[in-house]
């Protein structure tokens, strides 16, 4: 897996009203800056991409908000990669999509539990639907 760590930098939930009827849920994740990134580990420097993000939640009615501000470091297969991802970055502004769906699936493995808490704390719903037993009627 070439995301190797996520490092959060910025949690925001507001509670703005009481809940009314059925509540959408649209969670926006966003890649704000992509930069070189360095990491130290036992056997030296390595270079890879850093990527910022905001993660934001939002329901609909506007019952409550969230935002999730942090860095990824991200470490292409392929060493050359890197500075092919940095000059897209710069011209573009676009990064590979399968780069972006790896980042997307990573954040919201790691965001998902820390918001399904606050989510309880702050008594406002789940940004997922949970799983409901239902029973049947037989004929």
């Amino acid at each position: 897996m070439p995301v190797i760590g996520v490092n959060i930098t910025k949690i925001e939930v507001e509670k703005q009203g009481g809940i009314i009827g059925n509540v959408e849920v649209n969670l926006s994740p966003k890649i704000e800056e992509v930069r070189l990134g360095e990491v130290r580990t036992p056997s030296g420097k390595v270079n890879g991409v850093e990527v910022l993000f905001t993660y934001q939640i939002g329901y609909n009615p506007e019952i409550a908000r969230a935002l999730i501000k942090g860095a990824v470091f991200y470490l292409p297969p392929k060493k050359e990669q890197t500075d092919e991802i940095l000059e897209g970055w710069e011209k573009e502004k676009k990064i590979p999509p399968e780069m972006f769906a790896e980042l997307v699936n990573f954040l919201t493995n790691e965001i998902t539990p820390l918001i399904m808490i606050v989510s309880k704390e702050m008594r406002i719903p789940y940004p997922i639907p949970l799983p409901r037993v239902t029973i049947k009627q037989q004929s």
